[in-house]
């Protein structure tokens, strides 16, 4: 029995005859439909908008399908059936005849939505929220998988239409065949016969059943998480910096929590157990209101992917940590052994101890950032908490621009003095030796060598990982149904992207090793 992919993929294909360049579009309406979602077409008239219902109505088994193209005249009876007369005349209800009108149908297509007056929309809003259509007294549980709206332009402003813009998830720009042999076949074609679907692809009522169940098991793991935190970030902070007569992009709850499921249902028909990066590409076209807003959007959800790689999954804001770790403790190893004043001892290897300053526990300075303090003038420091060691605090130089986010209460002003740090302008001592303490060099080798093997286990453990992501990524991408070649181009970028950061990691790690060793052989010469 074939899977549910295959299933699929042998269904896209036939669906696919004879069309051309709108195989995506096809497919992202099948899953929207499967996802229980809608989707809005935007195109100028002529480019098989009204083709991606017709042929979607083929997928489903025992499917009704209603078209309708929507003016201002239209009427509810037209689009929801007329009023029952003899009901109306023998039983005094108000109910319609909905055989054969939208309430009765699988696939539905409405051309031109926005032309829709407020009764249709008010009426349209309840079957595509709760599947129902109220009709009269009584509730109708609708039939309808799909529902496929189009036209050659966006809803107007201020006619009350963004509740029902809000209902379509997936909004789709269609345009006219680029590709000159597709432009070819498509004038040389004659006629436009409906393929033949066989019977056991169609997609039954259990089927469909089954996949909405289905998908609902589909795991979210918590890098999914944080690519969503990021792209809600970036966009209030476009929002904040855009131009006033830019419109905002708005995201409502509702809509991020149909946007998981609509990715969940992509994930499990491309047979994943959890929701990967390649999945969330598909936000493309689920996060925009305006045209303008597309590569907008496009650039968010690619950086998100990107620093969701580098950042959660591969740990590089760990690792550069202990990078910058790494080579302040190699400046101050050589700082040390350059020293003018053996009589200042050396803590833990690399610090200076700053006494009677009233903190809880140790407070340090870097021996090298001694040594460059000046007498005459303050420089900025701010304190931090020692990660091997927590009894210490460390004061390390500050950088506005990486450190700005630090309490002002943790940044301080230094400068030298004799054998002691002003810190705000008030002097404190440094643990010195006394007179008849031995002034002997401490071996400063071994903790060095242990943190640049940590490092490197590091930078090893991401380059594994980051490996499997990359092959499981990049097979996951090529067989998925949903994705065309845009959106696969852009994952093999961001990809390709984290492979140089670890590259480059690597790099940074080889120049510190070297630096190390010859700075070793320098000093035992």
């Amino acid at each position: 029995m074939p899977t549910i992919k295959k299933h699929l993929i042998s269904l896209l294909t036939i669906l696919n005859e004879e069309v051309y360049e709108k195989e995506h579009v096809i497919a992202l309406s099948l899953l929207s439909s499967l996802a229980g979602e809608s989707i809005f077409l935007l195109g100028p008239p002529g480019v098989a908008k009204s083709l991606v219902a017709r042929r979607l109505k083929l997928a489903f088994k025992d499917a009704n399908a209603f078209e309708y193209l929507m003016s201002r005249f239209s009427t509810p009876d037209e689009i929801f059936g007329p009023v029952s007369i003899s009901k109306l005349k023998d039983e005094d209800k108000y109910e319609r005849i909905v055989h054969g009108y939208l309430p009765s149908a699988t696939v539905v297509f409405l051309d031109e939505i926005w032309k829709a007056g407020p009764a249709i929309q008010n009426s349209l809003l309840t079957v595509l929220n709760e599947k129902v259509y109220r009709n009269g007294q009584f509730t109708i549980r609708v039939p309808l998988k799909a529902l496929i709206a189009a036209s050659n332009e966006l809803p107007a402003k201020g006619e009350g239409l963004e509740a029902l813009y809000d209902r379509f998830l997936i909004r789709l720009f269609v345009g006219c065949i680029e590709q000159e042999f597709a432009f070819d076949r498509m004038i040389a074609s004659t006629g436009d016969v409906e393929p033949t679907i066989p019977e056991k692809l169609l997609i039954s009522n259990e089927l469909y059943t089954q996949i909405r169940k289905e998908a609902n098991k589909v795991e979210l793991h918590y890098t999914f998480f944080e690519l969503v935190h990021s792209i809600k970030r970036e966009i209030e902070q476009y929002n904040k910096q855009r131009a006033e007569d830019t419109p905002p992009i708005y995201i409502s709850d509702r809509r991020w929590k149909k946007i998981v499921s609509l990715l969940r249902t992509s994930a499990y028909l491309n047979e994943s157990g959890s929701v990967n990066f390649s999945d969330c590409l598909l936000m493309y076209y689920c996060l925009w209101d305006e045209v303008s807003q597309t590569p907008i959007i496009e650039e968010i959800v690619r950086q998100a992917i990107s620093i969701c790689i580098k950042s959660y999954l591969l740990g590089e804001k760990q690792l550069e940590e202990k990078l910058d770790a790494l080579k302040e403790d190699m400046k101050a190893e050589f700082s040390l052994r350059e020293s003018g004043d053996p009589t200042i001892q050396v803590v833990d290897t690399f610090y200076h101890r700053i006494e009677n300053y009233p903190i809880a526990g140790n407070l340090l300075i870097f021996a090298s950032d001694y040594q460059d303090l000046k007498k005459d003038s303050n420089r900025m420091f701010y304190l931090q908490q020692d990660k091997f060691r927590p009894v210490n605090k460390i004061l390390k130089v500050y950088d506005f621009a990486r450190n700005r986010n630090i309490p002002q209460k943790n940044v301080f002003s230094l400068k030298k003095g004799n054998r002691s740090v002003y810190v705000n302008n008030q002097e404190y001592p440094l643990l010195c030796y006394d007179n008849s303490a031995p002034l002997t060099q401490q071996d400063t080798g071994t903790p060095f060598e242990f943190r640049l093997q940590e490092v490197i286990d590091i930078i090893g453990y991401m380059e594994h990982t980051f490996n499997k992501l990359k092959e499981r990524e990049t097979n996951y991408m090529k067989e998925h149904i949903f994705l065309d070649s845009k959106h696969k181009n852009d994952m093999k970028r961001i990809l390709t992207g984290a492979g140089h950061i670890i590259e480059s990691y690597q790099n940074e790690l080889r120049i510190i090793a070297h630096a190390h060793e010859q700075e070793n052989r320098e000093y035992k010469a």
